[in-house]
Protein backbone atom coordinates (compact mmCIF):
# COMPACT_ATOMS: atom_id res chain seq x y z
CA UNK A 1 0.00 0.00 0.00
CA UNK A 2 1.49 3.57 0.17
CA UNK A 3 1.45 3.49 3.40
CA UNK A 4 3.88 0.51 3.57
CA UNK A 5 5.58 -0.79 0.34
CA UNK A 6 8.48 -2.57 -0.43
CA UNK A 7 10.10 -2.21 -3.99
CA UNK A 8 12.64 -5.43 -4.14
CA UNK A 9 14.76 -4.99 -7.52
CA UNK A 10 16.50 -7.71 -9.12
CA UNK A 11 20.33 -6.95 -9.54
CA UNK A 12 21.89 -8.19 -13.21
CA UNK A 13 25.62 -8.81 -14.46
CA UNK A 14 26.08 -9.69 -17.57
CA UNK A 15 22.18 -11.26 -17.87
CA UNK A 16 22.67 -12.77 -14.77
CA UNK A 17 20.48 -12.60 -11.69
CA UNK A 18 23.63 -11.98 -8.98
CA UNK A 19 21.75 -10.52 -6.46
CA UNK A 20 18.76 -8.55 -5.06
CA UNK A 21 18.20 -4.40 -3.69
CA UNK A 22 15.14 -3.27 -1.52
CA UNK A 23 13.40 0.19 -1.13
CA UNK A 24 11.09 -0.09 1.43
CA UNK A 25 8.84 2.84 2.85
CA UNK A 26 6.24 3.67 6.03
CA UNK A 27 4.60 6.00 6.12
CA UNK A 28 7.00 7.30 3.42
CA UNK A 29 4.91 10.45 2.44
CA UNK A 30 4.68 11.68 6.14
CA UNK A 31 8.21 10.37 7.20
CA UNK A 32 10.20 10.50 4.07
CA UNK A 33 12.38 8.10 4.84
CA UNK A 34 13.22 4.96 2.77
CA UNK A 35 15.03 2.00 4.39
CA UNK A 36 16.95 -0.30 2.12
CA UNK A 37 17.97 -3.94 2.71
CA UNK A 38 20.07 -6.38 0.07
CA UNK A 39 21.77 -9.36 -1.10
CA UNK A 40 24.36 -10.44 -3.39
CA UNK A 41 25.58 -13.23 -4.51
CA UNK A 42 29.10 -14.14 -2.44
CA UNK A 43 31.05 -14.35 -6.20
CA UNK A 44 29.96 -10.78 -6.84
CA UNK A 45 31.28 -8.99 -3.69
CA UNK A 46 34.13 -6.95 -2.82
CA UNK A 47 33.84 -6.07 -7.09
CA UNK A 48 31.98 -3.03 -6.33
CA UNK A 49 28.44 -4.31 -6.84
CA UNK A 50 27.53 -3.79 -3.79
CA UNK A 51 28.14 0.04 -3.77
CA UNK A 52 26.33 0.54 -7.50
CA UNK A 53 23.02 -1.43 -6.20
CA UNK A 54 23.29 0.43 -2.87
CA UNK A 55 23.71 3.86 -5.26
CA UNK A 56 21.04 3.03 -7.72
CA UNK A 57 18.48 2.64 -4.35
CA UNK A 58 19.54 5.73 -3.28
CA UNK A 59 19.11 7.59 -6.21
CA UNK A 60 16.05 6.94 -6.27
CA UNK A 61 14.62 7.42 -2.97
CA UNK A 62 16.31 10.67 -2.35
CA UNK A 63 16.01 12.21 -6.33
CA UNK A 64 13.47 10.35 -7.36
CA UNK A 65 10.88 10.62 -4.71
CA UNK A 66 12.33 13.11 -2.08
CA UNK A 67 13.31 11.39 0.81
CA UNK A 68 14.84 13.23 3.81
CA UNK A 69 16.71 10.12 5.32
CA UNK A 70 17.58 6.22 4.36
CA UNK A 71 18.26 3.70 6.97
CA UNK A 72 19.79 0.31 6.72
CA UNK A 73 21.45 -1.99 8.97
CA UNK A 74 24.17 -4.80 8.60
CA UNK A 75 25.09 -7.61 10.95
CA UNK A 76 27.79 -6.30 13.04
CA UNK A 77 30.46 -9.41 11.38
CA UNK A 78 29.79 -7.86 7.78
CA UNK A 79 32.27 -5.68 6.82
CA UNK A 80 31.44 -5.77 2.96
CA UNK A 81 27.95 -3.96 3.76
CA UNK A 82 28.95 -1.88 6.44
CA UNK A 83 31.83 -1.08 3.87
CA UNK A 84 29.09 0.02 1.41
CA UNK A 85 27.14 1.86 3.94
CA UNK A 86 30.17 3.95 4.81
CA UNK A 87 31.47 4.84 1.38
CA UNK A 88 28.01 6.07 0.44
CA UNK A 89 27.56 8.19 3.17
CA UNK A 90 26.23 6.37 6.40
CA UNK A 91 26.67 7.03 9.90
CA UNK A 92 26.21 4.61 12.54
CA UNK A 93 22.92 5.38 14.43
CA UNK A 94 23.28 2.49 17.11
CA UNK A 95 22.88 -1.00 17.55
CA UNK A 96 19.43 -3.35 17.65
CA UNK A 97 19.12 -7.03 18.30
CA UNK A 98 16.90 -9.14 15.59
CA UNK A 99 16.75 -13.26 15.55
CA UNK A 100 17.86 -14.80 12.79
CA UNK A 101 16.80 -18.56 12.38
CA UNK A 102 16.18 -18.31 15.93
CA UNK A 103 19.03 -16.79 17.59
CA UNK A 104 19.68 -13.65 18.40
CA UNK A 105 21.92 -10.80 16.12
CA UNK A 106 23.24 -7.92 16.45
CA UNK A 107 22.72 -5.43 13.67
CA UNK A 108 24.40 -2.21 13.70
CA UNK A 109 22.32 0.50 12.23
CA UNK A 110 22.94 3.20 9.53
CA UNK A 111 21.66 6.18 8.37
CA UNK A 112 22.54 9.19 5.31
CA UNK A 113 20.86 12.17 5.41
CA UNK A 114 20.23 14.07 2.03
CA UNK A 115 23.12 16.37 2.36
CA UNK A 116 25.70 13.69 3.08
CA UNK A 117 23.89 11.78 0.18
CA UNK A 118 24.90 14.30 -1.83
CA UNK A 119 28.27 14.97 -0.71
CA UNK A 120 28.53 11.01 -1.53
CA UNK A 121 27.57 10.89 -4.59
CA UNK A 122 30.08 9.20 -7.27
CA UNK A 123 28.07 6.52 -8.86
CA UNK A 124 25.79 7.86 -11.94
CA UNK A 125 22.50 6.97 -11.92
CA UNK A 126 19.20 7.41 -14.75
CA UNK A 127 15.64 6.49 -13.31
CA UNK A 128 12.86 5.95 -15.64
CA UNK A 129 9.28 5.83 -15.81
CA UNK A 130 8.93 6.72 -12.10
CA UNK A 131 6.02 9.65 -12.71
CA UNK A 132 3.80 6.65 -13.99
CA UNK A 133 3.90 5.43 -10.43
CA UNK A 134 4.79 7.84 -7.97
CA UNK A 135 1.59 7.84 -6.15
CA UNK A 136 2.38 4.03 -5.53
CA UNK A 137 4.88 5.35 -3.01
CA UNK A 138 2.89 8.05 -1.49
CA UNK A 139 4.44 11.16 -3.09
Amino acid sequence: SVQDWTLSLAVLHEGKVIGRQDLMGRRFGVRRQAETGSWLGLPYQGRGFGTEMRAAALHLAFAGLGARYAVSAAMTDNPRSLGVSRRLGYLDDGLETEVVRGAPVTLRRLRLDRARWEAHRNVDVTVEGLDACRAEFGV
